[in-house]
């Protein structure tokens, strides 16, 4: 018999950007914001306008930087992630899909392989390059069979649920901790919460 399938996010799930765009900008733009200013209440699109005061296009040309910098750098894993991960790999099978570029295939495989050695059977991407078919992670999910998907992407938990998949809203950030759940979504604040909430299914 075939173990369930959990899908997984890697950005603020797997991996704290976050705190890593926080520093970033901190260094870069003599700022000092700290964790709290990276708590604002608001939707993730255009999220980091607000915390940094600058227009549209100009978060987009710092967010660029940031990602130049990502892909030189990895990104530090988030705490208790490993161990969870290797506990729920005895009973599940355990996968990644996250969202990226082209530039960003590599970089992910080699800070998952760095990271999380021999933890996940295999890794989507939800492409954003070009092309025209519509690909999202709850597409993904149904494709391959996810039981589960653990995302801090409220739209990504949101259509995962709403096509029959176990949802677990990850982490406490502005973009997500004051959504209102809805069927099917449960809400898990860190990597403690995820073993809890699966120990509780078991």
């Amino acid at each position: 018999m075939s173990k369930p399938i959990i899908a997984i996010d890697a950005d603020d799930t797997l991996f704290d950007e976050n705190t890593a765009v926080r520093l970033f900008h901190n260094e870069k733009y003599g700022t000092q914001h700290t964790p709290e200013d990276y708590l604002r209440n608001g939707v993730f699109m255009n999220y980091w306008d607000r915390i940094w005061d600058t227009s549209t296009k100009e978060t987009e040309r710092r967010y660029e930087e940031f990602i130049q910098f990502k892909l030189q750098n990895n990104l530090p894993p988030l705490p208790k992630a490993l161990e969870t991960l290797k506990r729920l790999k005895d009973n599940y099978e355990l996968v990644v899909i996250t969202a990226r570029d082209a530039r960003g295939v590599k970089m992910t495989h080699d800070a998952l392989t760095e990271h999380y050695p021999d933890i996940f059977n295999d890794v989507h991407f939800v492409p954003l390059w070009g092309g025209s078919e519509k690909v999202t992670k709850a597409l993904i999910c149904n494709e391959v069979g996810a039981r589960y998907l653990i995302d801090d992407g409220f739209h990504h938990c949101k259509m995962a649920a709403e096509s029959g998949v176990e949802a677990l809203l990850f982490g406490h950030y502005g973009w997500n901790k004051h959504q209102k759940l809805l069927p099917g979504m449960t809400r898990t604040k860190d990597w403690q919460a995820v073993q809890e909430y699966f120990d509780g299914r078991s």
